[in-house]
């Protein structure tokens, strides 16, 4: 997850000035007990505002580490899917990036309409099914660097099976094989590392959008890649980007929504930080 810190023109800028100005984050304990308290309030509301029964409520706690269980996966029907359930495993970070992607919304394209949609770091499916819900006209190719995650992902969108590709890789400069850090909590944030212990296929750009049928146009690229998107936009001719005409990503590490700004208006877009949340980035072409 970034560090990288902003105004975001919300709420949480006033309650983040206001805690640095008495001067909490010096205070230890307060400090820690103010960010446990905070959690547990964001873990039970989103479990209220996301779940649509009290059975998927308890089950969104039990995978948020509020309750015993001893399922590999909890079931939980959601209110942004139309009540359709999704499984979600305990002891993970599923829960919170669940959380995370329906408190911000950053993974959708901005037009109704969308044919070709590519999510590259898609984890567990969750931001495939909820686009392929709302754009049913659109076909949706989807890569994700962990084995693990992609079989939750074939699981969490299988409804739309017949639209729906999933690809096991990871995003990188060029083809071949990556070693990664899987730890265990991180799900959401597995990271390509020569030193980490998992292993998976390499896809360069060009390759995953190989999987789109030649010549046909990528109406919105969502981009989660944990650091990998400052070598991958670095401006270039030609460029595997020009067939993109909206584009939506995180930035991580030391690649800031600056740099990122910077690089995507080379390559032709207009691009801006998103209000919605401190580290996303989204362009999109002027004749798109």
């Amino acid at each position: 997850m970034s560090e990288y810190e902003r105004r975001t023109g919300g709420p949480t800028d006033v309650l983040r000035h206001a805690y640095r100005v008495v001067g909490a984050p010096r205070l230890r304990h307060v400090d820690a007990a103010v960010r446990r308290g905070y959690l547990e309030w964001q873990r039970w509301r989103f479990a209220t505002l996301l779940a649509s029964d009290l059975p998927s409520y308890r089950a969104f706690r039990r995978a948020d580490g509020r309750g015993k269980t001893h399922a590999a996966t909890e079931r939980v029907r959601l209110k942004p899917l139309g009540g359709r359930a999704v499984e979600l495993r305990p002891g993970t970070s599923d829960a919170q990036m669940l959380r995370e992607t329906f408190r911000d919304n950053v993974h959708r394209p901005s037009r109704a309409r969308v044919r070709t949609i590519v999510d590259v770091g898609a984890n567990i499916g969750i931001t495939v099914a909820d686009n392929a819900l709302r754009h049913p006209e659109a076909r949706i190719v989807a890569v994700e660097l962990d084995a693990g995650n992609v079989e939750l992902a074939r699981r969490n969108t299988a409804e739309w099976a017949d639209r729906v590709e999933l690809h096991h890789g990871a995003a990188w400069t060029e083809d071949g094989q990556v070693s990664y850090v899987n730890e265990r909590g991180l799900e959401f944030g597995f990271y390509i590392d020569e030193g980490g212990e998992g292993h998976a296929p390499a896809f360069s750009m060009d390759t995953i959008l190989g999987f789109v049928p030649a010549g046909e146009r990528i109406d919105f690229l969502k981009m989660d890649v944990e650091g990998v998107e400052a070598q991958l936009l670095t401006p270039s001719a030609p460029h595997w980007i020009d067939r993109v005409d909206e584009i939506a990503l995180q930035v991580h590490h030391d690649y800031t929504i600056e740099d990122c700004v910077r690089d995507l208006s080379a390559l032709g877009f207009t691009a801006s930080a998103d209000a919605r949340r401190m580290d996303f980035v989204r362009g999109q072409r002027s004749a798109a």
